[in-house]
């Protein structure tokens, strides 16, 4: 592509990147296993030194940390040249002009110290050099001072068909060894070789002769990388822990296909597995299908970030995936090992996770202050120790229940599917929306009566509910728990799951005729109706109806549930919910499976809380929908009035008693569930009333927040509180700034009592006016009533001065009148008005009041603290609570 010329040429040129290689000095400083790429459609006299790199990363799709040019027909050792700053990129451009527009560029991946490199090979040449030129004036002094005898018959040193001779005569110069060159002593200066950078992408590793490894594993992953990126089948030849031979495409025979060949060992002088031999050359096709050199573990560490973002990925869809990625076939049994082999890395080894159970319920504690952990163990004969059970209450949690759930609690135990069997116990209680509030969570190594008691006894000491007044507990028909709660919670009404009744039962008793009579029998809200329906079940049979009875109705049947609990439910689905919730969980080990479950209730936590605070409703929209449901029935039913706020409410067969005023129905259902039934609502609808107004607050949006709303002025820890920016004055001895004395301040001085302070003390939050500013208060005068009193005030005055004496403080108090400036106080005013400022009170001096002119003088009194006084001229007219009156009896004092 042409471009503009200037006086060195074309600002296009050519420009031969070389990248993702290394620098090495075997046998002399090269860069090799690179790639190369041509630039020539770019104006590089256009760009700056920055400019120029980022036009580099774009052609390396990488980072380029350091930057070398040379030209091509140099050696590195004298023409690699650091690009660094925009002045070596203008001579740069200058050397390229200079040499028919042509340049290679180096990209530097590793840092390497090439200069110092090239810098001692001159440091060697030089000293090599120095020392052959004295060798050759030696030899000619010598030559010219020294006589010598004829000269024998000399064979040359010349090929001849002896290989013997020709292998004497043929002296390597690498081989000769100067003994009489004490620059180095005799020996070479060790080669240096790379090491492996196992943070380099997968496709770009590449093994390198004289690499360096920190064991065969690591070698292991870039010869599993390398095959993989290239479509190699590279095969063990040998592999164990000291050696490791690679080869490529194994034969019938067992013979390699293909020259490729790696040969690598520990090294003697230091602790590294370094690659001794290397044949990198191929004739092989590329192959799909890879043995011992692709493993799961392989695969597992190129799934880790994959997994970890998605548990529940399928084994299938990891084989395709792997297909898809590095495209090679691989089984769906590898995929399988492959994901437990990242799990395991993800989730450390389950020895470990036990191990930091202590830690975890340590750091629990730190970050939720006031909530409970409890870690119990076992202890064997031989004194072993092993864990038993653990049992967490988050005090956020636990809180939010307390202030805004109602006092139902659905406890129930689930399997654990690890490695590690035992059981996951859980208490969850219900929200205001009717949604699921876990409340509590243990794990145990067995459920029965005593892991169950001991759950129990945690978590009722955690919520504040004694023996259980008041409680309503849900459970399936577990034995232990049933004899746990007996037991523990004797003051808890106990109600069975009505799911797990009705499965026992249809073991024994099948049909349609059954299921429906024995849910009838579980919803029935009155004993009537339940006895009703159970006669109807006798009448089919008998054992049906004693297998029933001998299962306590007053668990399962809502004809017997305690009333005002504002809850009918007859299924512990909240802790199925739960379990289902957390099902994924409960498959790893204990650690990973307890975070989980707090992240889970966290984040529930913080999501419904916001979405209550989007909601503009007095109750919640899953029990106003229950409301909606009913309102379709609504025209059944026929209202009668029978007194006040009380109805009777028929259908064809059916009639109830309705109270509004006392919240009840007749059928039991408004007081059980706290939501009014369809009777209810039809009598509430009578009177064209909202039914929302008489749902119970259990079910309100205001209850709903108290559930899930933050904690408010929570107690820090130490390590949570912010630092101060200034020193404490805890400890230090306080000095008076007016006696200057220690042990007291200013206010407690007594020096302070004898006179007022110069400074006066600022008070925070609203301003008030000081007396001095008279300005400040304005009274508005009254012209209509000013006149009236004018003579009674000028009298009043002058008595006053004739007395002579000072009023007294009971005077002064019977005159004025001390009313608090506060921002509900009525304010003096009358509207069209002028307004007269009051004048500055004085301290009262020791001599008897002097003769007071009319409108002028004040009248005086001592200060107080806190108070600022300002009177008016007796004859001003104020307006009070009590009505209108000359300011001689009613007086204005503001503070």
């Amino acid at each position: 592509m042409a471009g503009p010329s200037n006086a060195k040429g074309s600002t296009y040129i050519q420009v031969d990147v070389h990248y993702d290689g290394m620098f090495s000095l075997i046998p002399h400083l090269i860069y090799y296993l690179n790639q190369k790429m041509s630039v020539t459609d770019v104006d590089f006299g256009g760009l700056n030194f920055k400019e120029f790199i980022h036009v580099l990363e774009d052609v390396t799709k990488g980072k380029c940390p350091v930057v070398y040019y040379c030209l091509g027909h140099k050696s590195m050792r004298d023409g690699l040249t650091p690009l660094k700053n925009d002045d070596d990129y203008r001579r740069f451009l200058d050397a390229a002009h200079g040499n028919e527009g042509k340049i290679n560029v180096y990209i530097d991946h590793y840092n390497d110290s090439v200069l110092d490199w090239i810098e001692e090979e001159k440091e060697e040449k030089s000293v090599d050099s120095e020392s052959s030129d004295e060798d050759k004036d030696s030899v000619m002094s010598d030559a010219l001072s020294v006589d010598h005898e004829p000269d024998e018959e000399v064979i040359p040193l010349t090929k001849s068909d002896d290989p013997f001779l020709n292998y004497i005569s043929v002296v390597p110069r690498d081989d000769f060894v100067d003994e009489d060159d004490d620059s180095d002593n005799g020996t070479k200066e060790a080669p240096i070789y790379p090491f492996h950078d196992s943070t380099q992408k997968w496709d770009t590793m590449q093994p390198i002769l004289g690499m360096r490894f920190c064991n065969p594993q690591e070698l292991k992953q870039l010869v599993s990388n390398y095959a993989v990126a290239n479509g190699f089948n590279l095969w063990y030849e040998k592999n164990d822990k000291t050696r490791l031979l690679v080869r490529c495409c194994k034969t019938s025979e067992g013979k390699a296909a293909c020259p490729f060949r790696l040969w690598a060992t520990w090294m003697s002088s230091e602790k590294s597995f370094q690659i001794k031999s290397l044949r990198n050359e191929h004739n092989c096709a590329r192959t799909f299908k890879f043995g011992s050199v692709v493993t799961y573990s392989w695969i597992g560490k190129h799934f880790v970030n994959d997994i970890l973002e998605n548990p529940k990925m399928s084994c299938r869809e990891m084989r395709d995936k792997v297909g898809e990625i590095f495209n090679v076939k691989v089984s769906v049994g590898q995929c399988r090992n492959a994901k437990k082999f990242a799990l395991n890395e993800i989730e450390g080894s389950l020895n470990t996770h036990y191990e930091k159970l202590w830690s975890y319920g340590a750091e629990i504690l730190r970050a939720n202050p006031g909530s409970t952990v409890k870690i119990g163990t076992d202890t064997m004969p031989d004194s072993t120790i092993y864990f038993s059970r653990m049992y967490v209450c988050i005090k956020g949690v636990k809180d939010g229940w307390i202030e805004g759930c109602r006092r139902v609690i659905g406890v129930d135990g689930c399997f654990l599917k690890g490695i590690c069997r035992g059981e996951l116990l859980s208490a969850v209680g219900r929200d205001a929306n009717n949604h699921i509030y876990p409340i509590a969570w243990a794990v145990v190594a067995v459920e029965n009566k005593e892991t169950w008691k001991w759950f129990l006894n945690l978590l009722l000491k955690d919520i504040n509910m004694g023996n259980g007044a008041g409680l309503t507990l849900l459970s399936d028909q577990h034995k232990g728990l049933i004899e746990a709660v007996k037991e523990r919670v004797p003051d808890a009404e106990h109600r069975q799951c009505t799911r797990h009744v009705y499965a026992n039962f249809k073991k024994k008793f099948k049909g349609v005729a059954y299921r429906k009579l024995f849910w009838r029998a579980a919803k029935a809200t009155t004993v009537q109706r339940f006895e009703g329906i159970m006669k109807e079940i006798r009448v089919i049979d008998i054992q049906a109806y004693d297998h029933l009875m001998e299962r306590d109705p007053k668990s399962w049947s809502r004809a017997f549930f305690v009333l005002d609990r504002s809850c009918d439910a007859i299924e512990n689905g909240i802790c199925e919910s739960f379990n289902a919730a957390i099902v994924h969980a409960r498959k790893k080990p204990i650690i990973t499976m307890l975070e989980e479950i707090r992240r889970f209730v966290m984040d529930r936590m913080y999501c419904k809380r916001l979405k209550g605070q989007k909601w503009n409703l007095a109750i919640c929209p899953s029990i106003r929908k229950k409301i909606v449901d009913k309102r379709k029935h609504l025209r059944y039913w026929y209202v009668i009035p029978s007194g006040v706020q009380q109805f009777e409410v028929r259908s064809v067969h059916e009639v109830y008693a309705v109270y509004l005023n006392q919240r009840t129905c007749a059928c039991r259902g408004w007081q059980l569930s706290g939501i009014p039934c369809i009777h209810a609502m039809a009598a509430i609808s009578y009177l064209n009333e909202n039914v929302e107004d008489y749902v119970a607050t259990w079910f309100t949006t205001e209850m709903f927040g108290n559930c899930y709303k933050p904690k408010v002025n929570r107690k820090k820890v130490a390590s949570e509180k912010e630092c101060r920016h200034t020193i404490s004055k805890k400890g230090a001895i306080t000095k008076c700034s007016i006696c200057r004395e220690p042990g007291h301040n200013k206010i407690t001085c007594p020096l302070s009592k004898e006179g007022p302070s110069t400074k006066a003390k600022k008070k925070k939050g609203k301003h008030v006016p000081d007396v001095e500013d008279e300005s400040e208060f304005k009274i508005e005068e009254m012209d209509e009533v000013e006149n009236e009193y004018e003579s009674e005030s000028e009298s009043e005055i002058e008595e006053l001065a004739e007395d002579g004496d000072e009023p007294d403080q009971g005077q002064v108090d019977e005159q004025v009148v001390e009313a608090a400036v506060e921002p509900d106080q009525e304010q003096v005013h009358e509207p069209d008005q002028e307004q007269v400022h009051g004048p500055v009170v004085e301290e009262p001096a020791a001599q008897p009041v002097v003769e007071v002119e009319q409108r002028a003088q004040p009248l005086k009194r001592k200060r107080k603290y806190s108070e600022r006084i300002t009177e008016v001229a007796l004859r001003r007219v104020v307006i009070t609570k009590d009505g209108c009156g000359l300011s001689v009896n009613k007086p204005v004092t503001l503070e």
